[in-house]
């Protein structure tokens, strides 16, 4: 066996047969999966779950003092994973509105997935707001950063010819990037909020009809 696992800061290593995925002790780290799995239209659990820890990666890199050269791979993948969910979030809840089939598109494209999700977005508010524009240049910037989602996760492209963010700044402050993030969410949160209000009150009406029929 090598010597290194003496050598490991940590007391975990492989010695013993373990299981990675069930519940254990402490008890309030036991994670609810089966919510997610038995409600396939709501995207909360995963939309939810990549900012938090997109946030949580953050402030636990602000108050260890831990450098910022490894955290801002794992950090940006994660902002970008929920930016990608929250769009597709928006779409799928749009097009339910708008009486088509739930769903959303499979590719990663973020600009694409704007394109589509900004008329639902415009329905919920003013169509001249300058946030708009503000999410979208920042959409802009991360695409052309990190285009396929695969930038921040592999050191190089899919051919592997070349490094995967030749198009990044030499310098990303967490800071910054992470009260950028924190803006666009909020926002795709706030018209996600709207989306599900006129969702909710569309089954309203739909059910006081079916009574009012039922009582005909």
């Amino acid at each position: 066996m090598p010597r290194m696992a003496d050598e490991l800061p940590t007391t975990a290593w492989p010695d013993v047969p373990r299981l990675c995925f069930g519940a254990g002790q402490p008890g309030h780290l036991n994670a609810c999966v089966g919510w997610v799995q038995s409600r396939p239209h709501d995207m909360l659990g995963y939309v939810e779950g990549y900012r938090r820890a997109a946030v949580a990666l953050f402030e636990s890199a602000v108050e260890s003092n831990t450098s910022p050269d490894y955290v801002v791979f794992p950090m940006a993948f994660l902002w970008r994973h929920h930016v990608e969910l929250a769009l597709k979030d928006i779409i799928a809840a749009g097009r339910q509105l708008a009486e088509e089939p739930w769903g959303f598109p499979a590719h990663h494209r973020l600009l694409d997935l704007w394109k589509e999700a900004r008329p639902h977005i415009i329905e919920c508010g003013d169509p001249a707001a300058p946030e708009l524009n503000h999410v979208e240049a920042n959409l802009r910037e991360f695409e052309t950063i990190d285009p396929w989602s695969d930038g921040f996760r592999y050191p190089l492209n899919r051919d592997r010819t070349d490094r995967s963010l030749p198009n990044a700044p030499d310098y990303v402050n967490l800071r910054v990037l992470h009260e950028g993030m924190e803006a666009i969410a909020n926002f795709f949160s706030a018209v996600r909020s709207e989306l599900g209000r006129r969702w909710d009150y569309t089954l309203e009406m739909q059910a006081e009809m079916q009574r009012a029929y039922d009582h005909e």
